[in-house]
């Protein structure tokens, strides 16, 4: 199948929705929090971020086990895509941090199961992984762009709680097209082989590293990214506009390379393509800590290195799996990245609180665990091509030496 036949077309425009409504909301939580809902300690910011990356992390392995058993994808789209829009819409009748909070851990709970389960249905019955996972972060990423761009220059006009209400809206309409519009892609399973659980997993050759310097990468970035808009606008005395156009902007290089990436993947192979990612963000980070003017540090927040990262990574974790497992393998790199997103904050905002007193230092924090991830992914280069040219990679997956 191709990367752009008529069925995954469908999946990457109903991700184009829900992508626009989780940018309307995602880069001004902490800022709305703080200032809408009246928070002042990065404390409690730091639950309000966290807590629903934790939910997701767990639960995001029931869905992917759930799906592979049940031999479907579509269902648990579905059930994301309403889980977000059912999130948003309670998001914007909320009187104070404790409504938000609870609406945020029972909602992770559903809308945990969408990402996943588009990359498990994409990389389905087709050698075109690295592309159709590019692809559908292009469709995104498209989403990304109008949502952040459209929430940051109407924040102070329209207010975030009916900005909420435009976001529910768009992922309702996500919902709709996949039901109308997207058909399932029957995949095999070997009745001969059993299941493969998520220890044994774990523990394939490869998987533990990626995963680890999925969650390392995600933890330096979510150190500070969740703080961002109050570092560019309270710190940098900058504009809510800007924190927009950041975003936006970095969406916006993101529809126009990932599409390349993901063929470049293909041709070449994931590896490399994360240690440049890996090293551009560490790189990044030391920039980012020292910048002094708002307007910089957005034309920097805009750099398109997470394509690369999240391309790659799933690319890879397709590659170190079979089709009846690959529910858990997309679920295991979204428990990875959920786990990042949550302990980052934990992280970044004990730090803020109590050691910097201030967001922009905890850049560094986010330079350390992007080494960390930088020599995790070194050491899986050596460990793949040791254990492809000995054959043990013969029996899963689909490495091939030449195209780490």
């Amino acid at each position: 199948m191709s990367t752009f036949d008529r069925n995954s077309m469908m999946v990457y425009i109903s991700y184009a929705f829900q992508a626009m409504g989780l940018a309307i909301s995602w880069q001004f939580v902490t800022y709305f929090v703080r200032n809408d809902l009246g928070v002042e300690d990065f404390i409690t910011l730091t639950i309000v971020w966290a807590a629903p990356n934790l939910i997701t992390m767990v639960i995001v392995n029931l869905w992917g086990s759930l799906s592979d058993r049940m031999q479907k994808r579509k269902p648990f789209m579905i059930i994301g895509f309403l889980g977000y829009s059912g999130t948003f819409m309670s998001y914007s009748f909320v009187q104070n941090s404790l409504q938000y909070l609870t609406i945020a851990i029972i909602g992770s709970i559903f809308f945990s199961a969408a990402l996943p389960m588009a990359q498990s249905h994409l990389t389905t019955q087709t050698t075109k992984k690295g592309a159709r996972l590019g692809f559908l972060l292009v469709f995104q990423s498209a989403g990304w762009f109008f949502g952040a761009l459209f929430s940051g220059w109407f924040y102070q006009s329209l207010t975030m709680f009916v900005l909420y209400r435009i976001a529910a809206i768009l992922c309702l309409t996500a919902a709709i097209f996949c039901i109308l519009f997207v058909k399932e892609i029957p995949f095999d399973i070997d009745e001969e082989s059993e299941a493969t659980t998520f220890g044994e997993l774990i523990r394939r050759p490869g998987m533990l590293k990626l995963t680890g310097a999925v969650a390392s990468s995600q933890l330096g970035i979510n150190a500070i990214a969740f703080l961002m808009a109050i570092m560019i606008i309270d710190e940098l005395n900058g504009l809510p506009i800007y924190v927009g156009l950041a975003n936006s902007g970095a969406t916006l290089l993101a529809v126009i390379i990932t599409g390349f990436i993901g063929v470049i993947i293909d041709r070449r192979g994931p590896i490399k393509v994360l240690i440049t990612a890996y090293a551009s963000y560490a790189i990044f980070a030391v920039a980012f800590a020292l910048v002094k003017d708002p307007i910089i540090a957005s034309l920097m927040w805009a750099l398109p290195i997470y394509p690369l990262a999240a391309t790659a990574s799933s690319t890879m974790a397709a590659l170190l799996s079979n089709e009846e497992e690959r529910g858990r393998a997309m679920s295991l790199i979204s428990g990875a990245q959920n786990a990042g997103a949550a302990i980052g904050p934990i992280v970044g905002g004990i730090a803020a609180e109590f050691i910097f007193h201030r967001v922009q230092p905890l850049s560094w924090i986010n330079y350390l665990f992007n080494v960390i991830a930088l020599i995790l992914i070194g050491g899986l280069l050596y460990q793949t091509n040791h254990q492809i040219s000995d054959g043990s990679y013969k029996k899963h997956g689909e490495l091939q030496e030449g195209r780490l």
